[in-house]
């Protein structure tokens, strides 16, 4: 009988070529520079403090509010188109905020319980780090 090798020519290569996965699936990438800001040093920097995301949601908590204060004068306002789109906008965004959020909770909780299971001592000690008047 041939060795294998003889038929590896003819199998189909069942295995990529190339093994990769990303870390984090969804990836956003900024490139800042000359041709789209005019400061690109300032923007890095405020970026590197506040996203966009973070930037844009504060603008938006703040439309938002002179909006209700202003529908509060004129009702009609809250039948704009705009205003409708923009505030159904937030409400996605504020119960993506509180899943999430919810998520976070329910992950440390049963990080907690597995480490409450696995080593009491250190237990008590994140415990004891964590007591908040």
């Amino acid at each position: 009988m041939p060795p294998m090798s003889a038929f590896w020519p003819i199998w189909p290569n069942l295995a990529p070529e190339k093994l990769e996965q990303p870390i984090l699936p969804i990836t956003f990438s900024t490139t800042i520079n000359e041709a789209n800001s005019s400061a690109p040093d300032t923007e890095r920097r405020i970026l590197a403090q506040d996203s966009y995301g973070r930037q844009i949601g504060r603008v938006m908590d703040v439309v938002a509010l002179l909006i209700e204060r202003e529908v509060e004068t004129d009702p009609a306002l809250s039948k704009d188109r705009c205003v409708t789109d923009l505030m159904e906008l937030k409400a996605r965004i504020d119960r993506e905020k509180t899943e999430a959020r919810q998520t976070r909770q329910d992950r440390l909780v049963e990080d907690l319980l597995d480490l409450r299971r696995r080593d009491a001592a250190q237990f008590r000690a994140v415990l004891a780090a964590v007591n908040l008047p």
